[in-house]
């Protein structure tokens, strides 16, 4: 029987630290702001800003959004860009995914210290060099670093699939499990016969985003399964895995949802208080290349 991932306790004790720090920096008038870009009206976007939202008002991180038709000119978005940079907020996020005529080079011109996904040429180069000396980690890759040490997996030597290779999660989660010693395969829409590299993992990380792409019985016995896509079908949400049929194969597994989505949620939070000291550095941190020791 598999051990089913909590995220929403990993998540409550970074929720917890994150709060706990903001609240000690009003004291002192300090303020942490997130601002978010959201270009479009999609639901599933709008969920996931009221959850940005709901966790940021417990943190104490004020939030706010500037919302963008889905046909906004590349020039205007780069603008707000560029006024964000400069503004007083902490850092900021151009919610995913860009419409086809935006070019996904404009997002390095976000700050690099206020880049809190992680999207900027620069700060994907660090994750890839070595994660562990990265001045921000995407927030999916950070939340299956949580996994990993709460669970107690040992990742080195392990053969890992990582299904999607988009930047955001697939790309920087790959790097991440190979600077961890895993040796590691990307899989992506022009990959044939899925099933067969899932079927020899010891680990599978999913971000896709199409419930029960990842069949049950293609589980490894004894495999670790991080189910990092989601989607909203009809007000519900599923994963990429067909959960039922793989957690009776799988050794450790996350559900969708109540897995990885919350904990991504509060390493945002916590990307975000990271980009405050950056910002500060005379507060917390020695320089904008190393966040203060408790983080």
């Amino acid at each position: 029987m598999s051990v089913e991932v909590n995220g929403r306790a990993i998540a409550q004790k970074i929720f917890d630290e994150v709060r706990n720090k903001v609240l000690a920096l009003k004291k002192d008038s300090y303020n942490v702001k997130l601002s978010i870009i959201a270009i479009g009206n999609d639901s599933e976007m709008e969920l996931y800003i009221r959850n940005k939202r709901k966790y940021a008002g417990y943190c104490g991180i004020e939030i706010e959004v500037f919302y963008f038709p889905a046909d906004v000119s590349e020039g205007d978005l780069i603008q707000k860009i560029y006024e964000l940079n400069s503004s007083d907020c902490s850092g900021f996020i151009v919610q995913l995914p860009l419409p086809s005529h935006i070019r996904k080079d404009v997002l390095d011109i976000i700050s690099p210290i206020k880049d809190v996904d992680c999207l900027t040429s620069e700060n994907l180069g660090k994750v890839f060099k070595d994660y562990r000396s990265a001045r921000f980690l995407p927030c999916a890759s950070q939340a299956m670093i949580d996994i990993f040490d709460e669970y107690k997996i040992d990742v080195e030597g392990k053969k890992a699939v990582v299904v999607g290779a988009s930047d955001l999660v697939g790309k920087p989660c790959a790097g991440v499990l190979l600077n961890m010693g895993a040796t590691v395969t990307i899989c992506h829409k022009a990959t044939k016969d899925l099933s067969e590299f899932i079927k020899d993992a010891d680990i599978v990380i999913s971000a896709v985003g199409i419930p029960g792409l990842i069949k049950g019985e293609w589980i490894k016995r004894g495999a670790v399964v991080i189910d990092i896509g989601t989607r909203v079908v009809d007000g519900k949400v599923f994963g990429d895995v067909e959960y039922d049929e793989a957690k009776k194969r799988a050794s450790i597994i996350t559900p969708v949802p109540g897995g990885v989505g919350i904990i991504t949620v509060a390493e945002l939070m916590r990307n975000t208080l990271k980009a405050f000291f950056y910002s500060n550095s005379a507060i917390g941190s020695p320089s904008t290349t190393e966040p203060p020791s408790w983080m």
